[in-house]
């Protein structure tokens, strides 16, 4: 069969692509087809991006700090732009066409047999903080069959104005799976019932990853950083962290303004070498879920530093692992990585959910 899937594809970020990447393979697997939908919501085409991520900015003040925000931050977006149009077009099955609206999808929706919405906060509010109906299928006629897997509303709760079409979009799937655990406590307080699975990086193996890695040659011990969210108290822990281990601090991460905080930056580099970095890290300092995600597949010691916004993604998966003691609860614990992640039980927690949750997929697509 054909299985159309909507998800975040399009951020400019490692988490993004890896996932759709994971979800294409993961329906491969199974022996169907995996088409990814090339939905790009008209915020955040390239030349969108950096107006949308003002519109929720502190920048956006008044007409100087507007005009700073533009000038400073365009190249940074077009920079990291770049550089992930080329993942994508390497790792991805797109669609040859192009959807920009839930309109457009709905006048010429793409051909399939089964149509999935994937994971990552799809179902959260996205560009300018409004809920996409897009991502919720919308546009597939009723008689077509509708799945989620790993689907992400990121939040514990849904905003009062958005519920009743939540409800009515919810209800119109076949099959629901979900991420996290509050996300299924959250949809059965909507009425509807759900599972919960792994992110779809979970389901390739371990193995499946490291067949990925460059044939690169570690020479020295380093710490490494991969911060998403803005946190100068994180970054002097990075810094201070390093010093402690008496290791190289190296921070990795695909929007070049990053080059100014603490450590050797490495920008953007491409999706085989982060992981890379991650595999062969001493420690891993990080407030990414699928950065948290990827040290826990390829068993990496490390430290999570949960963001201010969306952290129950990062507590999910940390909860399903018993790593919930990695957690950085202080900026003046730094011995927090000093007793080694005891692999052997998180691998074995690990890979009885990746079995249920490609046993789940395979009965959602194919029932």
């Amino acid at each position: 069969m054909k299985v159309a899937f909507i998800t975040r594809h399009t951020p400019s970020n490692y988490g993004s692509v890896l996932q759709t990447f994971a979800t294409q393979k993961a329906i491969e697997a199974l022996g169907h087809e995996a088409v990814c939908i090339n939905y790009i919501r008209t915020d955040e085409l390239p030349e969108n991006q950096a107006k949308t991520h003002l519109a929720i900015s502190r920048w956006n003040k008044n007409a100087a700090t507007r005009l700073l925000y533009k000038v400073t931050q365009k190249p940074v977006f077009d920079a990291a732009t770049k550089r992930f149009d080329v993942y994508r077009s390497n790792m991805l099955k797109l669609t040859d066409e192009v959807w920009n609206t839930p309109e457009q999808l709905a006048e010429n929706p793409p051909k399939a047999d089964i149509y999935m919405t994937g994971s990552d906060q799809v179902w959260n509010t996205v560009g300018t903080g409004v809920i996409d109906p897009a991502y919720f299928l919308s546009f597939v006629p009723d008689d077509k069959k509708k799945i989620a897997y790993a689907g992400c509303f990121g939040t514990k709760t849904v905003r009062d104005e958005d519920r009743d079409n939540i409800i009515k979009w919810l209800k119109r799937y076949d099959h629901i799976t979900i991420r996290e655990k509050s996300g299924v406590e959250l949809a059965k307080s909507l009425g509807v019932d759900a599972e919960q699975v792994l992110d779809p990086t979970f389901l390739m193996t371990p193995q499946n990853w490291l067949d990925t890695l460059p044939k690169k040659e570690k020479k020295e011990s380093y710490v490494l950083v991969y911060q998403l969210h803005p946190n100068k108290e994180f970054q002097t822990y990075a810094k201070e962290f390093a010093k402690r281990k008496n290791m190289k601090l190296i921070r990795v991460n695909p929007y070049f303004h990053h080059m100014f905080k603490p450590g050797k930056f490495v920008f953007c580099p491409p999706v085989e070498e982060f992981l890379w970095y991650i595999k062969n890290a001493d420690y891993f300092l990080t407030d990414s879920f699928h950065g948290t995600s990827f040290a826990i597949g390829l068993n990496t010691q490390f430290v999570d530093v949960l963001p201010n916004v969306y952290s129950e993604r990062n507590r999910s998966i940390l909860a399903t692992a018993g790593l919930e003691d990695r957690i950085l609860m202080s900026y003046d614990d730094f011995k927090i990585a000093d007793t080694p992640i005891d692999f052997t039980a998180v691998n074995q927690k690990i890979n009885a959910e990746r079995t249920r949750s490609a046993e789940i997929l395979k009965k959602i697509i194919e029932e």
